[in-house]
């Protein structure tokens, strides 16, 4: 399939590829809350026609493709060859027997829809991020590919000096408190995105760290509210995805903090029990996107 050009603009071009991937993966209902959800935004212009509409739609079918192809790969059990019976068949099933298999198929039932719903909140978790990303630039025209460009060297070597031209950047550009969330949702985006590897993780919290030091020094009470909106997933989503030993270097930084002060009382519990604290973040970013889409 020759894929039409897609566009220059490396925002725009993730906007779309991550939009094919929720609409492949949770069908064209998706589709329809982004279509009504985004009807006024040129951004998304090319939902209705616009240009890049093409790229969207062959971008849709591959994701659609690559699916279906995934299901129809995946293994079946293998069947053994059975002899016909010389003797007569066994009797029915004693009825406590097909009963636990009936509640062993409820609860493969109840599993899968449970797994499907998680997709469901984290796809639209992801793309309310995007969109509210995406505004945020519109708004504070702020050059995130100079941020990258400052965040790449903490990232490869975490130096002090890296580190440092990283907070500065953050300071001097912490203009509004949009400048501020802007700047923090994507350090977030950058710490909770799905390929990244630990040391990414880990050193881009050591930025986090300096920066609510200063924060708090400095009394920049703008930036220090908008990594508090950020942290219990950047925090949480790091621990839960590594073994016990690179979890004890993210809990000394969760120690120094609590001992600082930087974060009320129910966010450090948050931080404390990563897995419940990671889940309540998703339920409360969906009940606010449910309550901004009304």
């Amino acid at each position: 399939m020759d894929i039409p050009n897609p566009p220059e603009d490396q925002e725009l071009r993730n906007v779309i590829d991550k939009l094919a991937q929720f609409v492949a993966r949770n069908g064209p209902e998706f589709e329809k809350m982004t279509m009504e959800k985004q009807k006024d935004n040129p951004k998304f212009s090319f939902l209705f026609g616009g240009e890049y509409f093409s790229y969207y739609k062959c971008k849709l079918a591959m994701e659609q493709q690559q699916r279906a192809k995934d299901v129809v790969d995946m293994p079946t059990p293998s069947m053994p060859m059975i002899a016909p019976p010389s003797i007569p068949p066994p009797a029915t099933p004693p009825i406590d027997e097909l009963i636990q298999q009936s509640q062993w198929n409820l609860q493969q039932q109840e599993q899968h829809l449970h797994t499907l719903r998680q997709e469901q909140v984290t796809a639209a978790i992801a793309l309310a991020m995007e969109q509210q990303t995406q505004k945020l630039l519109l708004e504070t025209h702020l050059d995130i590919t100079e941020f990258d460009n400052l965040l790449q060297p903490i990232i490869d070597t975490c130096t002090k000096d890296a580190i440092s031209a990283g907070k500065n950047w953050m300071f001097n550009n912490a203009k509004t408190p949009p400048h501020c969330e802007l700047m923090t949702s994507h350090l977030r985006n950058r710490i909770t995105a799905d390929g990244a590897h630990f040391e990414l993780r880990l050193h881009l919290i050591y930025l986090t760290n300096d920066v609510l030091h200063h924060c708090q020094r400095k009394q920049q009470k703008d930036l220090l509210a908008a990594l508090q909106k950020v942290v219990v997933p950047i925090y949480c989503t790091s621990f839960l995805a590594v073994e016990e030993e690179k979890q004890q270097k993210i809990t000394r930084l969760l120690q120094l903090w609590e001992k600082n002060g930087y974060f009320n009382e129910e966010t450090i519990q948050q931080l404390q029990n990563p897995a419940l604290g990671l889940g309540q973040y998703q339920v409360s970013e969906t009940r606010l996107k449910a309550l901004t889409s009304c």
